[in-house]
């Protein structure tokens, strides 16, 4: 939570500005950072392994089975025990950030779907009963169908709003970032050509480098257009045969996919709801159970949510992972090949460090294609890929807390002091003699720690670090061998050899 004096600050900046950017006036602005609610609780663990994780307890909090379809929630499940503080002695020294676009209104496809279910209800002239009595005097809550695929910009959980307050809330964190970025006039920033991603970067700016960000910092627009080959944010719109499903394991391959696990737990439900007094088909009860979040995001509460049981909600999150996880994510062979054009133009600049590259770098884009990076650096292994016979309960890749509305990676790299070499003379006959170099009180050494939704995790087998970092050593060697992994992203879309191979603008 903001402190309150800095809620207080911000109300005033923005009085009386605060309408124009967000919607909402500054005494709503100064409730919303007071109350944006967080309901689930944690509690710590031990697993096996003897590390230290976060779990949530068996509070029920719907944001969290949505499978990204909910406004911003803050990473619990898998996370490290600690805080988002830096490690004891460390300091952040530079951070990369790739993040969704903030809460935005259904896509077209799904809102005509949502639509038609609304008009298949009112056009019925049927009294339904149960739990979907609601449903008589349920008004569609769109106004206006433009707003499909745009932010929503008003109400609790705004978009505009849930995108300035990360600007705040990061400008808070990483205040002595933005002084050294702002003294060496390294401010650039970058979002894919999304009318909702370029907006989001906006009110980002507006919120982290303040309201006459564009005099202090430069918004770059990267074109999604096919022609960028692997110069690109969306690498999934350039990579040809992933994006035209050309051996029926691209972008189609995840519907094709998720459908099966639909067809296995729709009907029950499909059955239990037609007793209501209306026969509905899967379609229209999927659209029922995306309806829940997207009245979340846009009215702050919906009684669609209270339609289907936990069990039915954990079965529709893992319909959302099911398509995620073989559309963008492991499931698909083109994934980690898309993905680690970001990893390796990031892993790059952490070498190289801020003296030389720059502090900050903040990118905006889409969750799909957060996914692949994801996948490129393996952060979400499972031993086996998501099967859709049964709902496998430990499994780690779940998009509801790594992609919602807003979500975000961070990579931070940490400047720690570095630990005194000592040896021992055991192995040359000298069994109680220790001998350490000279300590050098200004000497570094140099992790990469990973915060996702607010949450820190570990790489697995590359977390010996202060508070489960990655030596930096390490995580270079790590991104080295998962290029090796991905392959050539050229070759493997199917493009041409002199298209772009990767990444040239993520620089100062």
């Amino acid at each position: 939570m903001i402190f309150p004096t800095i809620a207080v600050l911000i109300a005033a900046v923005l009085y009386p500005y605060s309408y124009a950017i967000t919607g909402v006036s500054a005494a709503d602005l100064l409730q919303h950072l007071y109350e944006r609610p967080v309901l689930q609780v944690a509690s710590t663990v031990e697993p096996p392994d003897g590390s230290t994780l976060i779990v949530a307890k068996e509070e029920w909090d719907i944001r969290y089975h949505t499978g990204g379809n909910s406004p911003w929630i803050p990473k619990i499940n898998g996370t490290i025990a600690g805080g988002i503080d830096p490690p004891l002695g460390c300091r952040i020294d530079q951070v990369h950030m790739m993040a969704r676009h903030a809460e935005r209104y259904p896509t077209t496809l799904s809102g005509i779907r949502m639509l038609e279910l609304f008009q298949h209800i009112q056009h019925a002239n049927v009294t339904l009963q149960g739990d979907l009595d609601f449903a008589n005097d349920w008004d569609f809550f769109m106004r206006d169908l433009e707003h499909l695929e745009n932010l929503v910009a008003t109400g609790p959980n705004a978009g505009t709003l849930g995108a300035f307050e990360t600007g705040v809330k990061l400008r808070t964190r990483y205040e002595h970032l933005l002084e050294e970025a702002l003294s060496r006039n390294q401010t650039n920033f970058w979002a894919s050509d999304s009318k909702r991603v370029r907006e989001t970067a906006g009110y980002f700016g507006a919120g982290f480098f303040g309201l006459d960000w564009r005099d202090t910092a430069r918004l770059h627009v990267i074109s999604e257009a096919e022609d960028r080959g692997g110069d690109t944010l969306t690498p999934g719109k350039t990579c040809f045969k992933y994006a035209n499903n050309a051996d029926g394991h691209g972008h189609a391959y995840g519907v094709r996919i998720w459908s099966q696990w639909r067809e296995s737990y729709m009907p029950a439900i499909v059955e239990r709801l037609s007793r209501t007094g209306i026969r509905f088909s899967e379609s229209e009860v999927y659209s029922m159970q995306e309806l829940c979040g997207f009245e979340l995001i846009a009215k702050g509460s919906s009684k669609w949510c209270d339609v289907f049981t936990h069990e039915e909600w954990e079965q529709f999150e893992y319909a959302r992972d099911v398509l995620h996880y073989y559309r963008t994510g492991p499931g698909t062979p083109y994934s980690a090949t898309m993905g680690w054009l970001w990893l390796n133009a990031t892993a790059d600049l952490l070498r190289e460090g801020a003296a030389e590259a720059g502090p900050l770098f903040f990118s905006f884009v889409h969750d799909g294609d957060i996914i692949p990076m994801l996948a490129a650096l393996d952060l979400l292994p499972d031993q086996v890929d998501l099967p859709v016979s049964h709902l496998p309960a430990n499994r780690t890749f779940r998009t509801s807390d790594i992609v919602p509305m807003g979500g975000r990676i961070i990579f931070e790299r940490l400047a720690c002091p570095a630990a005194q070499a000592c040896w021992n003379k055991a192995d040359y006959g000298y069994p109680n003699m220790v001998f350490c170099e000279p300590y050098d009180a200004g000497k570094e050494d140099y992790f990469v720690r990973i915060n996702v939704n607010d949450g820190i995790m570990a790489l697995a087998g590359c977390d010996s670090g202060p508070g489960g970092s990655c030596p930096l050593a390490e995580f270079m060697q790590r991104a080295k061998e998962r290029g090796d992994y991905a392959g050539d992203f050229r070759k493997t879309c199917g493009l041409p050899k002199d298209a772009k191979g990767g990444i040239s603008f993520l620089h100062q």
